[in-house]
């Protein structure tokens, strides 16, 4: 007698029967030591298939052949596999729709199973999303997810259901009014216009409340200022300020002539000097022979208009050991702290540049050295009223000294009282 149990085909071997003895050659190999037929019933013709590891795939229809040498016959046996899930799991999802987004998932399940949503009357309440997944075994995880107002009273329920089992799990969840005043869409949006604004303002009014500090702190400073141009600076000892600039000296590019050691201007011609390391080659600019590694200085830069239209001049502050040689990008990151005029316009050298408003453009300029803050200030000589501060600069240790820039053969730079 020869004993077959298949599956949808001929060629799908569950199991192979054939004299007494078990053939495996021909088995799927899904089935491989999994099966066994139970011979203690073969004699009542009991041709029974066990099969151990159960497995979703398992699930499904299955043929039974039994032939000998005179007849033949078969049978369909359908095995429905079942896996009962875990209990619900509920979270909160947050507010939409003028009510709570409440979400339900359970994993483990086989078939796919029924997911439902009760109150506490027992009413049904209409899911707005529901999706599935299996994973590598075979098993559903099932999530559902419904909307609930204030109108609905007592605990929520959800449901997952096996149909094929007849089985189900149930776990609820109770969520308090309060949640439900937050619900509405227009009292978030208003809540959070109000911080937003609450806090504009309370930022506002530090900003303006330091930047008047910081006004009158510098208006106080600049009160004993000397009022004429060819003054030498001189503020109060209380704030640390250094009193006298003295004996500036420089080396400029070959275009750039220093006259009286106190005043700076371009020429049409190159001079005839000689190209060292201390010289600027293609920037047209001039350093002070004064450095400054700690303390608070200050002093003033005039600027006087000559003949022509094109205007282009800066003043300010680099380290000793700025660059000299080609192209110089002047900005804080190459070590130099500036303001800058070039065709009606006034820009703080920064990166990238700041524009800056200011009508008319001053000719008189205080320049103001913190080297305890690290700050460079840029002050109308003429008003007091500030140009441009540079703060948190990176000075790195470095003796600091005075900067200035000349492109244009309209324009003449002076320190008055000091030399170059």
């Amino acid at each position: 007698m020869e004993v077959r149990w298949i599956r949808d085909h001929i060629s799908e071997t569950v199991h192979h029967y054939r004299n007494g003895e078990d053939l495996y050659g021909e088995q799927m190999e899904a089935y491989a030591g999994r099966t066994e037929l139970a011979r203690d019933g073969l004699s009542a013709g009991s041709l029974d298939l066990r099969i151990t590891g159960l497995r979703t795939s398992d699930d499904g229809l299955y043929i039974c052949t039994v032939e000998d040498a005179d007849a033949y016959d078969e049978a369909i046996v359908e095995l429905e596999v079942s896996a009962t899930g875990a209990d619900p799991h509920l979270s909160l999802g947050g507010y939409e729709a003028g009510g709570v987004r409440v979400l339900c998932r359970s994993a483990g399940w086989y078939p796919l199973p029924q997911l439902l949503w009760r109150d506490a009357r027992g009413q049904h309440l209409p899911l707005v999303s529901q999706t599935h997944s299996q994973d590598q075994e075979g098993l559903f995880e099932i999530e559902g997810a419904v909307i609930v107002t204030g109108s609905v009273e007592g605990p929520l329920s959800c449901v997952v259901r096996s149909s094929r089992l007849q089985q189900e799990r149930e776990s609820s969840l109770h969520i308090a009014a309060p949640f439900f005043h937050n619900a509405q869409p227009w009292m978030v949006a208003l809540a959070l216009v109000l911080v937003l604004l609450a806090m504009s303002i309370g930022l506002g009014v530090y900003l303006f409340l330091k930047k008047v500090a910081q006004s009158r702190e510098l208006g106080e400073s600049l009160q004993s200022l000397p009022p004429a141009p060819g003054e030498v600076v001189s503020l109060r000892e209380g704030l640390g300020w250094k009193n006298k600039l003295q004996n500036w000296h420089g080396e400029g590019v070959c275009c750039l002539k220093i006259e009286d050691n106190s005043s700076v201007r371009w020429e049409t011609q190159k001079q005839q000097v000689s190209d060292t390391s201390e010289r600027f080659d293609t920037c047209c600019c001039v350093l002070g022979r004064e450095e400054f590694r700690e303390g608070r200085h200050c002093w003033v830069v005039e600027v006087e208009r000559k003949r022509g239209k094109y205007l282009w001049w800066a003043v300010g502050v680099a380290r000793a050991s700025v660059k000299r040689k080609k192209w110089i990008d002047v900005s804080p990151e190459e070590g130099i702290w500036a303001v800058q005029y070039n065709e009606g316009q006034l820009m703080a050298l920064t990166s990238p540049r700041t524009p800056l408003s200011l009508s008319p453009v001053p000719t008189r300029i205080w320049v103001c050295l913190d080297c305890t803050q690290q700050q460079v200030s840029f002050i109308n000589a003429d008003n007091g009223v500030e140009i441009f501060t540079f703060t948190a600069a990176s000075f790195n240790g470095e003796s600091i000294r005075p900067w200035f820039r000349l492109e244009t053969r309209a324009i003449q730079l002076y320190l008055r009282d000091s030399t170059l």
